[in-house]
């Protein structure tokens, strides 16, 4: 039995930035990333690599493989099945949902959050504050998602995993706990849909990333770029999609 179990949603298509998830970063990939510095939550029991059906995804199977944690396909488009296969795989309680784009995922944040959500048996746990999109991270109870997938077929919460708590938040037990200070309203962009958004975190990694160290410290990358401007504001233009109009 796993009690919390982390899934990394990843996948080698990307209208934007085809690729992104092997994207070479600081002698790794974008997923290696991501993997590894999960990997540092001693609260997380088990990891999964969530990705979709199809032999194009293969050579995230072999990271999987590489760095010792799970890797479960299911359909590109309906998430949350996928989530519910990989949680199920694990015998997971509960989940942390993480994206495979944000490779400065903010680790303090979720510890937080997972103790917040197991303390209060909560359905779904999430940041109260606007933070940084890319830093953020939720926590779910898998019995809690495959009610939702007996509830509803509507594309926008098959492929959005978490949206129909929002759109539907008196129907469970929601938590909500705010942002460290160094995340809350600071509107830098860190996730990675563009080559804008690549170039940004590439030049972070290339500072700050030393594989015999710690994960790196957003707080202190956090204050980087609050001194330097001309980096905090490269990808400031680029557009986030509006999934619900997809």
């Amino acid at each position: 039995m796993t009690h919390i179990a982390a899934i990394i949603q990843a996948r080698m298509g990307s209208t934007r930035l085809p690729g992104k998830a092997l994207r070479p970063l600081a002698g790794g990939t974008l997923t290696e990333h991501i993997i590894k510095r999960v990997q540092a939550v001693k609260e997380i029991d088990r990891i999964i690599l969530a990705i979709p059906f199809g032999s194009s995804e293969k050579p995230l199977a072999e990271i999987a493989e590489r760095l010792g944690i799970q890797c479960v396909q299911g359909p590109e488009e309906d998430v949350l099945l996928r989530f519910i296969l990989a949680g199920d795989r694990v015998g997971a309680d509960h989940i942390v949902r993480v994206c495979g784009d944000n490779p400065l995922v903010d680790l303090s944040l979720m510890r937080s959050l997972i103790h917040r959500h197991t303390a209060k048996n909560a359905d779904y746990t999430c940041c109260s504050d606007p933070i940084p999109l890319g830093s953020g991270s939720e926590v779910v109870k898998l019995d809690t998602l495959k009610q939702i997938a007996r509830i509803t077929t509507e594309p926008v919460y098959r492929e959005h995993v978490t949206t129909y708590f929002h759109d539907h938040p008196d129907s469970f037990h929601l938590e909500k706990i705010p942002a460290p200070s160094y995340l809350k309203d600071n509107n830098v962009r860190l996730t990675v849909d563009t080559e804008k958004d690549f170039y940004l975190l590439d030049q972070l990694y290339q500072k700050f990333y030393f594989p015999s160290e710690s994960p790196l410290d957003l707080e202190e990358i956090i204050q980087f770029l609050a001194n330097h401007p001309h980096l905090s504001t490269h990808n400031s233009d680029v557009q986030q999609k509006n999934w619900r109009l997809d």
